[in-house]
Protein backbone atom coordinates (compact mmCIF):
# COMPACT_ATOMS: atom_id res chain seq x y z
CA UNK A 1 0.00 0.00 0.00
CA UNK A 2 2.77 2.12 0.83
CA UNK A 3 4.47 1.91 -2.98
CA UNK A 4 1.07 2.17 -4.67
CA UNK A 5 -0.48 5.22 -2.48
CA UNK A 6 3.30 6.53 -3.28
CA UNK A 7 2.91 5.92 -7.08
CA UNK A 8 -0.76 7.14 -6.97
CA UNK A 9 0.23 10.35 -5.70
CA UNK A 10 3.21 10.45 -8.32
CA UNK A 11 5.52 10.66 -5.28
CA UNK A 12 8.99 9.17 -5.55
CA UNK A 13 9.35 5.87 -4.05
CA UNK A 14 9.16 6.27 0.00
CA UNK A 15 10.96 3.26 0.45
CA UNK A 16 13.06 0.87 -1.52
CA UNK A 17 12.94 -2.97 -2.46
CA UNK A 18 15.72 -4.17 -0.72
CA UNK A 19 14.23 -2.49 2.52
CA UNK A 20 11.13 -4.40 1.84
CA UNK A 21 12.41 -7.53 2.01
CA UNK A 22 14.55 -6.27 5.31
CA UNK A 23 11.18 -5.59 6.62
CA UNK A 24 9.49 -8.71 5.62
CA UNK A 25 12.36 -10.48 6.93
CA UNK A 26 13.04 -8.84 10.00
CA UNK A 27 9.49 -7.85 11.52
CA UNK A 28 7.49 -10.09 10.45
CA UNK A 29 9.59 -13.41 10.81
CA UNK A 30 10.20 -12.31 14.81
CA UNK A 31 7.25 -11.51 16.04
CA UNK A 32 5.44 -14.09 14.27
CA UNK A 33 7.38 -16.83 15.91
CA UNK A 34 6.77 -15.04 19.75
CA UNK A 35 3.06 -14.27 18.94
CA UNK A 36 3.33 -18.37 17.85
CA UNK A 37 4.97 -19.39 21.28
CA UNK A 38 2.69 -17.45 23.11
CA UNK A 39 -0.06 -18.95 25.23
CA UNK A 40 -2.90 -17.03 24.30
CA UNK A 41 -6.02 -15.54 26.26
CA UNK A 42 -6.95 -16.86 29.80
CA UNK A 43 -10.26 -18.34 28.31
CA UNK A 44 -9.31 -19.94 25.64
CA UNK A 45 -10.88 -23.53 26.07
CA UNK A 46 -13.70 -22.03 27.54
CA UNK A 47 -14.29 -20.37 23.71
CA UNK A 48 -16.86 -22.36 22.08
CA UNK A 49 -15.31 -24.38 18.13
CA UNK A 50 -15.75 -22.49 15.60
CA UNK A 51 -18.12 -23.73 12.98
CA UNK A 52 -17.02 -25.79 10.33
CA UNK A 53 -18.66 -23.79 7.97
CA UNK A 54 -16.98 -20.06 9.23
CA UNK A 55 -13.96 -19.43 6.94
CA UNK A 56 -10.50 -18.76 8.98
CA UNK A 57 -10.75 -15.21 7.70
CA UNK A 58 -13.82 -13.72 8.32
CA UNK A 59 -15.41 -10.41 6.72
CA UNK A 60 -14.22 -8.58 10.30
CA UNK A 61 -11.23 -10.36 9.92
CA UNK A 62 -10.35 -9.00 6.27
CA UNK A 63 -11.85 -5.77 7.50
CA UNK A 64 -9.24 -5.31 10.05
CA UNK A 65 -6.71 -6.58 8.33
CA UNK A 66 -6.96 -3.87 5.36
CA UNK A 67 -8.09 -0.84 8.03
CA UNK A 68 -4.55 -1.57 9.46
CA UNK A 69 -2.26 -2.04 6.55
CA UNK A 70 -3.82 1.28 5.07
CA UNK A 71 -3.00 2.87 8.71
CA UNK A 72 0.67 1.74 8.70
CA UNK A 73 1.02 3.10 4.83
CA UNK A 74 -0.65 6.81 5.63
CA UNK A 75 1.50 6.91 8.58
CA UNK A 76 4.71 5.75 6.62
CA UNK A 77 3.77 8.34 4.44
CA UNK A 78 3.06 11.01 6.22
CA UNK A 79 6.58 10.73 8.14
CA UNK A 80 8.31 10.78 4.45
CA UNK A 81 6.34 13.77 3.63
CA UNK A 82 6.73 15.47 7.08
CA UNK A 83 10.90 14.60 6.67
CA UNK A 84 10.53 16.77 3.17
CA UNK A 85 7.47 19.28 3.82
CA UNK A 86 8.29 20.35 7.46
CA UNK A 87 11.99 19.05 8.34
CA UNK A 88 14.07 19.57 4.81
CA UNK A 89 15.92 16.34 5.32
CA UNK A 90 17.33 15.09 2.19
CA UNK A 91 16.05 12.71 0.14
CA UNK A 92 18.29 9.47 1.65
CA UNK A 93 16.90 10.82 5.36
CA UNK A 94 13.56 10.98 3.81
CA UNK A 95 14.10 7.41 2.72
CA UNK A 96 15.33 6.34 6.01
CA UNK A 97 12.44 7.92 8.22
CA UNK A 98 9.97 5.80 5.74
CA UNK A 99 11.45 2.63 6.57
CA UNK A 100 11.62 3.19 10.20
CA UNK A 101 7.94 4.51 10.31
CA UNK A 102 6.83 1.66 9.01
CA UNK A 103 9.36 -1.01 10.47
CA UNK A 104 7.91 0.35 13.77
CA UNK A 105 4.12 0.19 12.89
CA UNK A 106 4.65 -3.23 12.32
CA UNK A 107 6.72 -3.66 15.49
CA UNK A 108 4.16 -1.38 17.45
CA UNK A 109 0.99 -3.49 15.72
CA UNK A 110 1.58 -6.50 17.40
CA UNK A 111 0.23 -5.11 20.69
CA UNK A 112 -3.01 -5.19 18.83
CA UNK A 113 -3.12 -8.79 18.34
CA UNK A 114 -4.69 -8.88 22.18
CA UNK A 115 -8.48 -10.01 22.63
CA UNK A 116 -10.85 -7.11 21.83
CA UNK A 117 -12.01 -6.57 25.08
CA UNK A 118 -8.24 -7.33 26.81
CA UNK A 119 -6.45 -3.98 28.47
CA UNK A 120 -3.79 -2.46 26.07
CA UNK A 121 -1.34 -2.75 29.21
CA UNK A 122 -2.19 -6.20 30.64
CA UNK A 123 -2.78 -8.89 28.21
CA UNK A 124 -1.52 -11.99 26.62
CA UNK A 125 1.00 -9.70 24.66
CA UNK A 126 2.33 -7.96 27.14
CA UNK A 127 2.88 -10.68 29.19
CA UNK A 128 4.34 -12.77 26.79
CA UNK A 129 8.34 -12.64 27.35
CA UNK A 130 8.87 -13.71 23.63
CA UNK A 131 6.95 -10.43 22.29
CA UNK A 132 9.74 -8.36 24.50
CA UNK A 133 12.31 -10.29 23.14
CA UNK A 134 11.23 -10.54 19.37
CA UNK A 135 10.80 -6.46 19.47
CA UNK A 136 14.06 -5.97 21.30
CA UNK A 137 15.76 -8.12 18.07
CA UNK A 138 14.67 -6.27 15.43
CA UNK A 139 15.20 -3.20 17.08
CA UNK A 140 18.87 -4.37 17.58
CA UNK A 141 18.61 -5.25 13.57
CA UNK A 142 16.84 -2.14 12.60
CA UNK A 143 19.78 -0.35 13.89
CA UNK A 144 22.26 -1.81 12.30
CA UNK A 145 20.46 -1.53 9.40
CA UNK A 146 21.00 2.32 9.35
CA UNK A 147 24.67 2.27 11.53
CA UNK A 148 26.56 -0.23 10.10
CA UNK A 149 28.27 0.36 7.09
CA UNK A 150 27.55 -2.30 4.90
CA UNK A 151 24.22 -2.90 5.52
CA UNK A 152 23.37 0.77 5.79
CA UNK A 153 25.01 0.63 2.04
CA UNK A 154 22.92 -2.27 0.65
CA UNK A 155 20.21 -0.73 2.29
CA UNK A 156 20.52 2.71 0.82
CA UNK A 157 19.87 3.91 4.77
CA UNK A 158 21.47 6.92 6.84
CA UNK A 159 22.64 7.46 10.06
CA UNK A 160 20.07 9.76 11.09
CA UNK A 161 19.55 11.93 14.48
CA UNK A 162 17.60 12.13 17.29
CA UNK A 163 14.97 14.16 15.57
CA UNK A 164 14.58 11.81 12.77
CA UNK A 165 13.96 8.62 15.09
CA UNK A 166 11.14 10.83 17.62
CA UNK A 167 9.26 11.12 14.27
CA UNK A 168 9.72 7.96 13.14
CA UNK A 169 8.64 5.99 16.51
CA UNK A 170 6.18 8.67 17.21
CA UNK A 171 4.13 8.22 13.74
CA UNK A 172 4.91 4.57 14.66
CA UNK A 173 2.64 4.00 17.31
CA UNK A 174 -0.42 5.46 15.33
CA UNK A 175 -1.79 1.99 14.69
CA UNK A 176 -2.10 1.22 18.47
CA UNK A 177 -3.22 4.41 19.26
CA UNK A 178 -6.24 4.34 16.59
CA UNK A 179 -7.01 0.66 17.64
CA UNK A 180 -7.39 1.77 20.95
CA UNK A 181 -9.88 4.49 20.01
CA UNK A 182 -11.59 2.54 17.72
CA UNK A 183 -12.22 -0.37 20.69
CA UNK A 184 -13.40 2.69 22.93
CA UNK A 185 -15.76 4.01 20.20
CA UNK A 186 -17.01 0.61 19.77
CA UNK A 187 -17.83 0.13 23.16
CA UNK A 188 -19.54 3.09 24.17
CA UNK A 189 -20.88 3.36 21.13
CA UNK A 190 -25.03 2.50 21.17
CA UNK A 191 -25.89 -0.74 19.69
Amino acid sequence: LVIFIATLANMPLPILPLQILFLNLVTDVFPALALGAGEGHDRVMQDPPRPKSEPILTRRHWFEISGYGLLIALATLTAYVLADIAFGWSREQQVTVAFLTLATSQLWHVFNMREHDASLFNNQMTRNPFIWGALALCMVLLVGAIYIPPFAMVLKTVPIGAPAWSLALAIGIAPVVCDRLLRFVYRVAPR
